[in-house]
């Protein structure tokens, strides 16, 4: 996990390092900006997956949950030896949600995911995210906005939330994800931050546990 040490900066500290105070008294502010990644970040767990078997099955039943186990190695394989971090939420958005209805995944994020976020939440990472509440909150992540945005913003505390957008058709999910932006991983985070806090503005602090997060990062002040 890194924490934005100043634009450009590679390797960047470490979350523990973060120093939220030093970024509220720094130019007599008190509203900090954080923009923090999901899995493998506010989650200790870099792995969506059971977040998405969950989705599966309470929105697409027993068949959906067996399609997502079937093609699970496939995602896997794509991460690791094709390094391809895009493909593979692609896969397990398609195995997840394809034919399910949208309405059902909205369901299935409200009632049942936030149970198991909650237990995953890294409390090195929340504790930064959390003390920045006099400021602005952001969240930007791979995984679909309709499976984690309620959780973030019902039980973290999130002001703004860009995720992955599933495509649909007829209220139900093709199992495709939105063409216009895609799957938000490397520079597509970095264009959603832009967009969330708007041209020539910068946030304080960025939390990020892969390396693809650094494009988001490195737009993030010296904190």
């Amino acid at each position: 996990m890194a924490v934005a040490g100043g634009a450009g900066g590679e390797p960047f500290p470490a979350v523990d390092k973060c120093d939220v105070d030093a970024s509220y008294r720094r130019g007599g502010r008190r509203a900090v900006v954080v923009v923090s990644d999901l899995d493998g970040t506010l989650l200790c767990s870099r792995s969506a997956f059971p977040y998405y078997a969950l989705v599966a099955f309470e929105a697409g039943g027993a068949a959906s949950l067996a399609l997502l186990l079937l093609l699970a190695p496939v995602a896997w394989l794509l991460r690791r030896a094709a390094a391809s971090e895009s493909a593979a939420v692609r896969v397990l958005v398609f195995a997840a949600t394809a034919g399910a209805r949208v309405s059902d995944v909205e369901s299935a994020a409200r009632a049942v995911l936030p149970r198991f976020y909650a237990d995953d939440v890294h409390p090195a990472a929340w504790r930064v995210f959390a003390t920045c509440g006099g400021g602005w909150r952001l969240v930007v992540t791979a995984t679909p906005r309709v499976m984690a945005e309620p959780f973030l913003r019902d039980y973290l505390g999130a002001d703004a939330v860009a995720g992955t957008e599933l495509a649909a058709w007829r209220g139900r999910a093709t199992g495709m994800v939105d063409a216009r932006r895609g799957v938000l991983v490397g520079e597509r985070k970095a264009e959603a931050v832009r967009e969330m806090v708007g041209d020539g503005e910068m946030p304080d602090i960025g939390l990020g546990g892969r390396r693809s997060d650094y494009a988001f990062i490195s737009l993030c002040k010296v904190t």
